[in-house]
């Protein structure tokens, strides 16, 4: 492909990115608790489907310093959403699980969203929407592979 249209289509992607990014961020968080921001939600959901998972973990996938993720669960603590557990083996090592409440609360945030998404994807076509997601998922796979390379790399000099 020519460097031309390669610039074109970088441009279309960068812009309709940022303005998608914006408005579904808002949109999402119309839809949250009150009392639940956006980075806390996508928290508290990851502790949901990973039981027994760690700040740490949280903090790698979050891409966040283990300080915010200390806030974040800090607050989620506090509201009753999450519980914490040292491990019998070394109790320096915390896991987190998701309460009864906080269970609720993602059960309810995962409806709202789900029907926010499937308002906008009900407009496409099945094979426009495995397109989408399968080109979203690919990206994605690319950025994890080029983190990994990074890692490796700088493991490797020190």
């Amino acid at each position: 492909m020519e460097q031309n249209k390669i610039a074109q289509l970088i441009q279309r992607y960068t812009d309709v990115y940022l303005m998608l990014e914006k408005k579904v961020s808002s949109m999402i968080t119309e839809k949250l608790d009150k009392e639940l921001t956006l980075d806390q939600y996508y928290s508290l959901r990851y502790i949901n489907l990973h039981p027994g998972c760690t700040s740490t973990d949280l903090a790698y996938v979050c891409n966040v310093n283990k300080s915010a993720v200390t806030s974040m669960t800090n607050r989620l603590f506090t509201k009753n959403y999450i519980f914490r557990e040292h491990d019998q083996a070394d109790r320096r090592n915390v896991h987190l699980y998701v309460t009864p409440e906080g269970k609720e609360v993602v059960s309810r945030m995962e409806k709202q969203l789900q029907d926010l998404v499937r308002s906008y994807f009900e407009k496409l076509e099945e094979k426009e929407m495995e397109s989408f997601i399968q080109t979203y998922e690919k990206i994605y796979q690319v950025i994890i592979e080029e983190e990994a390379q990074i890692t490796n790399e700088s493991n490797h000099k020190g």
